[in-house]
């Protein structure tokens, strides 16, 4: 299943943020300078999804966390903390 985290963002600061943590980003709508950002983590662990979606929170970002057909935004790093235990059992 795909595993990703990714956001549509206009905001340069978050931009660089996003850059720093290993996200690709790209020109999404160039007219209204929307970027899409996202970083595929299919060959990652959960618990390495955590890390990632904790760092973001530091930086006070909010991306989507896909898998498979599900997003989720609210609650993504609960989410990952319950696959990453389940991961370990």
């Amino acid at each position: 299943m795909d595993k990703k985290i990714f956001a549509f963002e206009d905001q340069f600061a978050n931009l660089a943020a996003y850059e720093k943590l290993g996200f690709n980003i790209q020109i999404d709508d160039a007219a209204n300078g929307i970027y899409y950002v996202e970083v595929n983590l299919n060959n990652y662990d959960w618990l390495a999804v955590l890390s990632l979606l904790e760092d973001c929170e530091r930086f006070n970002l909010q991306p989507i966390l896909q898998f498979g057909d599900d997003f989720i935004n609210e609650g993504a790093i609960a989410y990952a903390d319950r696959m990453a235990a389940e991961e370990l059992n």
